[in-house]
């Protein structure tokens, strides 16, 4: 365990107010996959906020990675992160509103407005950390025009014209569509002066790698039995990243970790998308999982890297575990150009300059993220053996899961109270 500067967690009610804290922030991410994106156009795919959020998460990425490479920008990727978790959380509250309509609700109303979704999400982020709820207040409070706020922005439209782009395909004869489509793209020429985005906007190499991650929205989750909500492969590593950096907070990762572990939560199972989502008991019942990593690894390789600019693939790998012998879920660190693999991440490791992932709390909260949507499937009373026997197994097994001082049972324990289980 870490110790010295680490705030440890606090004992006995303030700690199940923690873990209750947590699991209400959980749901209301996965209240983004109920809602629907662009229901007033026909559409030739489910589109639904969760994805949406997912999708601008990683064109953020590359933005603001791009800034700090080609321009020495210093992006604080700490105010990213909470002001890409803040605003999707902001979004589960205040639903899917005309884009036109919210923006003039937002310069006419912003007060009230904030005012609502403050005492909305206030109690949970509250529980969970009340330095986290000031910055969620102050994020939105705060009118500056920060470069942070700009790629977030950004990415926004980037990935709202993405979507776009297919309903344009289907819509062609829809009134007032071209009309949508240059409010987009003007919106989009405003940012022209971030690097990659006229890069993305113009279809280049880097638009490449924007798209295939687009394409995970497509892969559902649980491909043997029905749900509700349906959540795709890109939805659910959305939830992984965003539950992966608010525990970081917990075990005061620095700045660099807090980085990766969101990242490496974002896009841990990307390689899926040459894959498909290929489910846990086949892989281990079936013998192949060691097959499917090396398969995973020479996709990685020749069709997800080169996608990437030279400067960022040593990191994606890293990112992605494929940097070395690891794997995505394995506690490592890179340190002057080489890559090992370690048992925890403790007070030494803990500094910027090691790169330090929790690969294992990552696959913690991965299992979290897998045992929410089946037990949210229960709750609305879609049932299969499936779905049981997974909600049993993943309980079971994360009744037994401590990483460091977070203990992923009492998080399990609290979403079955919270959702009547």
């Amino acid at each position: 365990m870490e110790s010295g500067s680490r705030e440890a967690i606090p004992t006995s009610d303030k700690i199940m107010d923690m873990y209750e804290g947590l699991t209400g922030t959980v749901l209301r991410i996965y209240d983004l996959a109920y809602i629907e994106r662009w229901n007033d156009h026909p559409k030739p795919f489910h589109i639904t906020e969760l994805d949406k959020q997912a999708h601008k998460s990683a064109i953020a990425y590359i933005i603001g990675r791009f800034e700090e490479e080609l321009k020495g920008l210093k992006i604080d990727w700490s105010f990213l992160i909470e002001g890409l978790i803040f605003e999707a959380l902001q979004r589960a509250i205040l639903t899917d509103i005309k884009p036109q309509v919210f923006h003039r609700l937002l310069r006419e109303k912003s007060k009230e407005i904030n005012d609502y979704v403050f005492r909305t999400l206030g109690g949970d982020l509250k529980k969970f950390d009340e330095s986290l709820w000031e910055r969620f207040r102050e994020y939105f409070e705060s009118r500056d025009n920060r470069i942070e706020r700009r790629v977030i922005k950004a990415s926004h439209f980037l990935a709202t014209y993405w979507e776009f782009q297919m309903i344009y395909s289907v819509g062609i004869r829809f009134y007032g569509i071209e009309r949508v489509k240059e409010e987009i793209e003007d919106t989009i020429e405003d940012f022209f002066d971030l690097s990659a985005v006229e890069r993305i906007y113009l279809k280049k190499k880097t638009f490449n790698f924007i798209d295939l991650v687009g394409q995970l929205r497509f892969q559902k989750r649980w491909i043997l039995s029905p749900r509700i909500p349906l959540t795709t492969v890109l939805g659910h590593m959305f939830v992984v990243a965003s539950l992966s950096y608010m525990l970081s907070l917990k075990l005061s990762a620095c700045e660099r970790r807090k980085f990766l572990n969101f990242f490496s939560g974002l896009f841990h199972d990307l390689p899926e998308v040459t894959t498909r989502d290929v489910i846990a008991p086949v892989k281990k019942e079936a013998g192949i999982s060691d097959i499917l990593k090396k398969y995973e690894r020479e996709q990685v390789e020749t069709v997800i890297i080169p996608l990437l600019p030279d400067f960022l693939k040593e990191e994606f790998m890293f990112l992605l575990g494929f940097l070395g012998e690891g794997d995505e879920f394995s506690n490592r660190v890179l340190h002057e150009g080489k890559m090992r693999e370690v048992e925890t991440i403790d007070e030494s490791l803990n500094r910027d300059e090691f790169n330090p992932i929790d690969g294992k709390l990552i696959k913690a909260c991965d299992q979290v993220g897998a045992y929410s949507e089946a037990l949210l499937s229960l709750h609305h009373g879609i049932r299969s053996r499936h779905l049981e026997s997974a909600v049993k197994n993943i309980e079971n097994h994360l009744s037994q899961v401590r990483y460091q001082d977070i203990e992923f049972g009492k998080l399990a324990q609290k979403l079955k109270e919270r959702l009547g289980e």
